[in-house]
């Protein structure tokens, strides 16, 4: 019997979990600096205006901020724009951002332009000398610090998607037009590795070595920007080629102006064409297939709207490209998409034309600090509520230890007053994955008490039978005596 009931029993060792009401905080440092005297009367009303502003903004729980400004003082406008070397490094306390407030006489960006994102660091935007405007150039600051430099709608998305939170209708109308465009971008799961397999579709028609060449740029560019990206997430790129893929006849058409187009519709049928002939068996982080048209004459692309694009990117999948002297900087901008780097610029913004800036980087760090927690949190609190719902659920040592280091790491790192380490987070998130995913949860899930009975009644039955017939015997012997 204890034999039977050691081999049959489904094992559980405790681990902690992590309570669903304990917060994120991710404290913020805004530190401004300004290239004239001039501004200095007015840097007390503005930071109060700027971290009163900030308080204001939605931010979904668990997330909170805490925030936090500095005035860094008076930098000349030349070298806060010659400031391209500076890394932006992890820091334990806070996590920081930059603006550099530059007068209006000294702004030698157009008159136009009123926030120059910069390549380090450091963003600039430009002081009016009138009152009014700078009530303006106030709320101008807020709205780069929230929807750019940290980007706290994406952050709401991560946690809404982590959390399980669906937005009804009427939430999703009452955001920005902005907001709304990019909700399925922000709602698609960051990957902690990317793959990139860059197709080459080409038709039945000689190739020659200069258009070899230029399709192994594609690969080359990707992999440079691949390099920019490695503190953040890990991206490998390979690429190959499909033969005889006859594109022209199947997919494209000529519209009224003699061009070769592929429309929307037609992109559809193409992407499902290529999935069915690509069937890949990596497993190193999410694969994502670029495919570029490598056709004789120019191919120009639709949208649904029957507008002139140059490429189109396809949520968590990846993109359709044509072969052009643009191709590499649009693979380029389809990835900075993927990855949840992309942002929505305001008119009057300009972003250097660059593959990715440091303050994206520290920015992209943030976001997957956040998802990691968030997911981290998640998959132990899920482990738990399959153990409690599931009778039959096996936890053994080895998946209770990870559950534990996870939850230790996630106990020791997101707390208020504490920036988010980047790292720890990522660690967190790989051993809360891998118990949760891992297989011996299911060694006794098939074993359910009926068939545990039917176990025991081969081994019980022959010794119990004989016992219960001795035992009769001796008591109906005993029985005869009394009589």
């Amino acid at each position: 019997m204890p034999m039977w009931y050691y081999t049959t029993s489904t094992y559980r060792a405790p681990f902690p979990t992590f309570s669903a009401n304990r917060s994120v905080t991710v404290p913020i440092r805004v530190n401004v600096a300004i290239a004239s005297s001039q501004i200095t009367v007015d840097m007390e009303q503005l930071l109060s205006e700027i971290k009163q502003n900030m308080t204001t903004k939605e931010v979904v729980f668990p997330l909170k901020f805490d925030w936090t400004t500095e005035f860094i003082g008076i930098k000349t406008f030349e070298e806060l724009e010659q400031d391209h070397s500076v890394k932006v490094e992890d820091n334990k306390d806070f996590f920081d951002v930059f603006i550099a407030l530059v007068p209006e006489k000294d702004w030698s960006h157009y008159s136009a332009t009123r926030v120059q994102l910069g390549i380090g660091k450091w963003n600039f935007v430009q002081w009016p000398t009138k009152e009014e405007e700078k009530r303006k150039a106030s709320s101008r600051i807020t709205e780069l610090i929230s929807e750019i430099l940290i980007d706290i709608p994406h952050l709401n998305s991560i946690v809404r998607r982590d959390l399980r939170q669906k937005m009804q209708p009427w939430q999703i109308a009452a955001l920005p037009l902005s907001h709304q465009k990019r909700l399925v971008w922000d709602s698609a799961p960051l990957a902690t590795a990317y793959h990139i397999q860059i197709i080459h579709l080409h038709e039945n028609t000689e190739v020659s070595m200069d258009l070899l060449g230029a399709q192994e740029k594609t690969a080359k560019a990707l992999r440079k920007f691949a390099e920019k990206v490695e503190g953040v997430t890990k991206v490998e790129v390979s690429f190959e080629h499909l033969w005889d893929f006859e594109t022209t006849t199947q997919f494209l058409a000529k519209d009224v102006q003699e061009r070769w187009t592929l429309t929307h519709s037609a992109m559809e049928e193409l992407v499902k064409k290529v999935d069915a002939q690509m069937q890949t068996s990596l497993e190193q982080g999410t694969v994502l297939r670029f495919v570029i048209l490598e056709t004789v004459e120019p191919v120009i692309f639709l949208d649904e709207t029957g507008e002139d694009v140059h490429g189109v990117a396809v949520a968590s999948w990846g993109a359709v490209l044509p072969r052009t002297e643009l191709t590499e900087s649009k693979a380029i901008s389809a990835m900075r998409i993927q990855m949840g780097i992309d942002a929505e610029l305001l008119p009057g913004w300009h972003r250097p034309p660059v593959a990715v800036c440091q303050w994206e980087i520290a920015r992209a760090r943030l976001r997957a600090s956040v998802d990691n927690a968030m997911r981290a949190a998640s998959a132990i609190r899920a482990l738990d509520q399959l153990a409690q719902k599931i009778s039959n659920i096996a936890i053994n040592d080895d998946v209770a230890d990870r559950a534990k280091r996870a939850v230790s790491i996630l106990d020791s790192t997101v707390k208020p007053g504490r920036m988010l380490d980047f790292e720890q987070l990522l660690e967190a998130r790989r051993l809360a994955d891998s118990a949760n995913n891992d297989h011996s949860l299911l060694a006794m899930l098939y074993f359910p008490m009926d068939q545990r009975t039917a176990v025991l009644i081969p081994l019980a039955v022959p010794i119990v039978l004989p016992i219960l017939k001795l035992m009769f015997e001796i008591g109906m012997v005993l029985i005869r005596g009394f009589l």
